[in-house]
Order: C-alpha cells, then structure tokens, then sequence
C-alpha cells in the first residue's frame, strides 16, 4: 500500500497570529497614497503594470516627494476602458478622484490637482484591502475573503482590492482612508465592526494597527494612550514631540484635541521568533515591540 506524505505549507500570516505577534506600531507609513484602477491581475511590482511605464515612474517620484504609496486597485465595477485615479491626503483625511481613460492616462499630472484651488477635495471614507498573491500567498488566501464580505456588506461604500500595503504577516490587511488607519489580522468577523466603525468615526481597537502617518514608535504611543483613555474616537487628535530617545527607549512629550497632556515613555525590545517572517523569507529574523513603561498625566 503506498504511502502519502503530508506536506505542510507555511503561512506567514498563520504564523503571526499563533505567535500573537502586537500589531500596534506596524502600520506602514505613508503621508498620502495614490490609487490606480487596474483590471488585469495585480503584478508583484507596480512598474509592472498593464500601463504606460515612463507615466508609472513620474506618478512614483511624485510619490516620493509626498511621502506617499503608490497602489493598483480594482472591484467589481473596474473595466479595461476606463480608469480611476484618487489621491489621498492622510494628513488632511481628504482625497480626490480623477476619471480618465485608459489610453489618456498618461496626461494626467497628478501634482497639478493636488494644488489646484479648484480641485474637489472628498471625505467619504472607503477601504482597501490587499489581496496581492504575487507579493505573498498570505495576502490572497485572507484577503481575498475580507474583501468579498466588505463588498457584500454595504454597497454605498466605496471597496477595493489592492496591492501590497505593508506586512504579510499581517494578512488580511485592510486600510481605512482617507484616515490611512492600518487594521492587521483581519478577519471575516471583523469587518462588521470595521464597517460600522468607521462610519460611526471611530476605531475598531482590536485590529488596530496604527496611523499610516506616523511613525512606528509614535503608532505605539497612541494605541497605548488610546487604550489608557478608552478613546477611540478618529477625530481625537494627538500629538507628539520627542523629549528624548536614547537606545530602544523614547519618552515623547503628547497633547490632545481635548487639552489633555502626558508624557509616556516606551521601550523597544527585541523578541525571538520561531517563524519566517514572510512567506518567501529565507532566513529567521526577530521581531521588534513596544512595549509601555509609563504614562504620567501632566496639570489638572
């Protein structure tokens, strides 16, 4: 009788959550982000797309002059005639939306709209989810599935899919714009409360990743505050100025849109990890975390 042999596949996002791997002050950073509509299937790498190469660099280097993201998105609606065009300012929480064609894509100048007086800025909030397999198996195989409830479940909300936004490990991944809050480890059962959320301005703190817009320390800073005030309101504004930082260990000066003001102190260590941290990974590396040694509350 022959024998079969079970071969286990490795999933990197599997991994991550077996481990329980914090997910506060992962949320990779951009300032702005730019969405390209895109029907064929997502490449590993944006150069790669089915449209004019040399526009594709030029819309990279404004990218960078903005501390933004480039991103290839699609859903349902997406066709191979016409194509979208949306620039998001996370700074602002505001974005736009060109409509061109596929052949006149390539006059589009994006930096012309972005400081025109007469550009119509928006604030309704919409998602992205990543789903790029040719970037990481793990975006797909949980992607995938996050994307087609968020689509099911409110269709007067803007949804799409999109490439890689930053940690495979993090798998599903779902963006809220125009805030640029980052959620990692999502799951079916998580996108109601997203959904709803959102719509309500509030964050769900489960899943909570941080602000694409800041930095990773200054992420974990306020997840930690926000979980010591039980205040997850999008519009609670915070913010943050290094008093000192020296090795792993920052203690940052914060105010807050209600006057409150703290100094809280965090602490960067180094942990083993028994997994890869990607799923093409060749080599084990350690993770890093936050972790909260103090907030003090300053006056009254």
């Amino acid at each position: 009788m022959e024998s079969k042999l079970k071969t286990e596949v490795f999933f990197c996002s599997a991994a991550s959550r077996y481990f329980k791997e914090q997910l506060a002050g992962t949320a990779a950073n951009s300032n702005a982000f730019i969405l390209i509509e895109h029907s064929n299937p997502f490449p590993e790498k944006i150069i790669n797309a089915h449209l004019d190469k040399d526009w594709l660099r030029s819309v990279q280097q404004f990218a960078k002059t903005v501390r933004g993201k480039v991103l290839l998105i699609r859903n349902k609606k997406t066709n191979f005639k016409d194509c979208k065009i949306s620039f998001v300012d996370c700074n602002a929480s505001k974005y736009f939306t060109l409509q061109t064609s596929i052949e006149a894509i390539t006059s589009i100048r994006l930096e012309e709209h972005v400081h025109s007086p007469e550009t119509k800025w928006q604030t309704d909030p919409f998602f992205l989810i990543c789903t790029n397999g040719k970037k990481d198996k793990c975006c797909a195989k949980f992607g995938f599935p996050v994307f087609k409830f968020f689509e099911s479940f409110n269709a007067d909300v803007n949804v799409w899919e999109c490439t890689h936004v930053g940690g495979d490990r993090f798998a599903a991944n779902v963006v809220a714009m125009p805030f640029g809050i980052y959620y990692g480890h999502v799951a079916v059962e998580d996108v109601g409360h997203i959904m709803v959320r959102t719509l309500l301005r509030k964050i769900y703190k489960n899943k909570f990743r941080g602000l694409s817009r800041r930095s990773f320390y200054e992420q974990a800073i306020e997840c930690h505050l926000r979980e010591y005030l039980q205040n997850y309101d999008i519009d609670f504004e915070i913010h943050t100025k290094l008093l000192h930082h020296e090795g792993n260990h920052y203690s940052v000066d914060v105010t807050t849109s209600n006057n409150g003001h703290y100094i809280v102190d965090i602490e960067r260590i180094k942990i083993p990890y028994p997994h890869l941290l990607t799923c093409s990974s060749k080599k084990q590396e350690d993770l890093s975390k936050f972790t909260l040694s103090r907030i003090q509350k300053i006056g009254a």
